[in-house]
């Protein structure tokens, strides 16, 4: 079955930290003044310079310094100092080599995705006339009047969508949110070891999985741009989310986070009280995310007129994977809160018709639940089965209804009668 979903550029986004080493150069703390030496200690904090350019850097310092001292002392404003201070882009660049400088300006303004794209250019790929095309769209961005954080952003995304293939443009996104992808997993990671989930021999290789879905989700929507409206950004989330890690499923049903409610996250409910197998439980996740893929494409096939897709028979795939007494306790723990309900709201029945008095609440509440939890089984085992024998079960089922449950199923069919007989009086 062909899907939309995108697939991974970057497996399990092992990006390297850039190591920032550098030391300032003794021989430069030896001969240059201390605020001198605490800039060019600034610089190699963000990028890794030899002694022979830490020098060349200082010189142009010094030289600077000077020339402000002497503007100082004929009498001229100290808010020509203030340029000074701040990171001097005039003197590096020319100094720096190309790489350098994109570092240094990467380091200064993470935020700026030409300077993602260019320091992460070997990850990506890039080509020598891609880096050429982006370093200008880079420089032409500093020529722009300035503009809102989305306007800014959409810019990045227009001329960079331009110069890169759709693989690095999706690869660069995934780059631009790895934090956040990396916060997103070890997030989910941390419920995961809460529930006991993962064996310590898998850790690494089901965590990579979990990260990698962040990456891509994260990466895909963008939200820092705002390039989707609500309705857009919803149906991308629902398509994203088909891709999540059979663990991050069964984590996100266990933990009542967001999943898709089918017959087959349900018996993942309840998979303690059944006690299935690690080969039940994969077999399920994979009957889950098969049957929910199908529903998302017949989604799709309606906005082109299409046929939908035949889904898979959810009843001949349960009693394939569970024992007939697995089966019985799925249903006994599924139905349970609804037989709860039913019974609750009989009782209230008996109240309005006065026929409570010298009962006890509890026992003939859980006499009611009891009885619907039966029925309840009974008529899904009916439709699971669809055989004559459970069809006949279902009926014996129903005919050993409690007492009071009969009582009230004649009032109400008397009352019916009544109403029939008095809108044909009033024909």
């Amino acid at each position: 079955m062909k899907t939309k979903l995108l697939k991974p550029f970057l497996v399990g986004l092992l990006l390297q930290p850039i190591l920032i080493s550098a030391q300032v150069s003794t021989k430069l703390a030896q001969n240059y003044p201390p605020h001198i030496v605490f800039k060019i200690e600034d610089i190699v904090s963000k990028v890794n310079l030899s002694e022979d350019i830490q020098i060349k850097i200082a010189k142009k310092l010094f030289t600077k310094d000077s020339l402000v001292n002497l503007s100082l002392k004929k009498g001229e404003s100290i808010s020509k100092l203030k340029p000074y201070y701040l990171a001097d882009k005039a003197i590096l660049k020319p100094i720096l080599s190309a790489e350098e400088y994109d570092t240094f300006e990467y380091e200064t303004e993470k935020d700026n995705r030409f300077l993602v794209a260019l320091q992460f250019k070997n990850i990506l790929k890039l080509k020598d006339n891609q880096i050429a095309i982006i370093r200008k769209q880079k420089d032409d961005l500093y020529t722009k009047p300035k503009e809102t954080k989305k306007e800014t952003i959409n810019f990045y995304n227009n001329s960079l969508s331009e110069v890169l293939s759709k693989e690095q443009y999706n690869s660069l996104l995934q780059i631009i949110y790895k934090d956040q992808s990396v916060a997103d997993a070890k997030k989910d990671w941390e419920r995961i070891k809460q529930l006991k989930l993962v064996s310590s021999e898998k850790n690494d290789e089901e965590y990579n999985k979990i990260e990698n879905y962040h990456s891509i989700k994260n990466g895909l929507l963008d939200i820092d741009s705002e390039r989707y409206d609500k309705k857009k950004l919803e149906k991308l989330d629902n398509e994203i989310v088909l891709q999540e890690p059979p663990i991050l499923i069964r984590a996100n049903i266990l933990s009542a986070g967001t999943f898709k409610d089918n017959v087959f996250s349900s018996i993942i409910k309840y998979e303690k009280e059944i006690k299935l197998t690690e080969v039940q439980i994969d077999t399920i996740l994979e009957k889950y995310k098969e049957l929910e893929l199908i529903r998302f494409e017949n989604e799709e096939r309606d906005l082109t007129s299409k046929l939908p897709l035949k889904e898979p028979s959810q009843y001949d795939n349960i009693i394939k994977i569970l024992s007939p007494e697995q089966i019985d306790k799925w249903l006994a723990n599924k139905n349970k809160n609804q037989a709860t309900k039913v019974a609750l709201k009989n009782w209230k029945k008996l109240e309005m018709e006065g026929l409570t008095k010298n009962l006890n609440k509890d026992a003939v509440v859980l006499d009611f639940t009891n009885y619907q939890i039966r029925f309840l089984i009974a008529d899904e085992k009916a439709r699971m089965y669809n055989t004559s024998e459970y069809a006949f079960y279902k009926r014996d089922i129903e005919q050993k209804k409690p007492e009071l449950l009969k009582k009230l199923d004649a009032i109400a069919k008397d009352k019916s009668k009544g109403i029939t007989t008095k809108n044909g009086l009033t024909w």
